[in-house]
């Protein structure tokens, strides 16, 4: 069995362009498919990252509202951001819980749990698609 190591990758035409063949014949953009960041927080009581990649550091704002800071940030402020919100309480508790996740700067994302008003919980989910700067 061969083993292939790479180093660096180039676009045939540009050097922060490579294209991969995707299903069927169409083409993708690999650099506009990778995430560029994510967090997994604790947030009750102190919070916690659990794992993180290209997050410099959490923010607590207060109950149930936290940013997490890029390491490197991001083009301008119109990237993607997706996440979700769970705790360690049955599902059918965490039903009436709202879940904000912004794009808030081109260094940061915000997340936010609530109901009638914020709300701490164990697992809170972000991720960020776009484009470095």
């Amino acid at each position: 069995m061969s083993t292939l190591a790479i180093n660096t990758l180039t676009g045939q035409t540009s050097a922060s362009s490579i294209n991969v063949r995707g299903e069927g014949s169409a083409n993708t953009n690999l650099q506009q498919g990778l995430c560029k960041a994510w967090v997994n927080l604790n947030g009750t009581g102190t919070i916690a990252t659990r794992d993180t990649f290209n997050i410099a550091s959490t923010v607590d704002n207060g109950t149930g509202n936290y940013d997490a800071v890029f390491t490197s940030n991001m083009n301008d402020a119109n990237y993607s951001v997706t996440g979700t919100v769970a705790d360690n309480i049955p599902i059918a508790s965490n039903r009436d819980s709202i879940f904000q996740c912004v794009a808030e700067s081109a260094s940061q994302i915000n997340l936010n749990a609530f109901s009638s008003s914020q709300q701490d919980r164990t697992h809170f989910y972000g991720q960020v698609f776009g484009d470095l700067a």
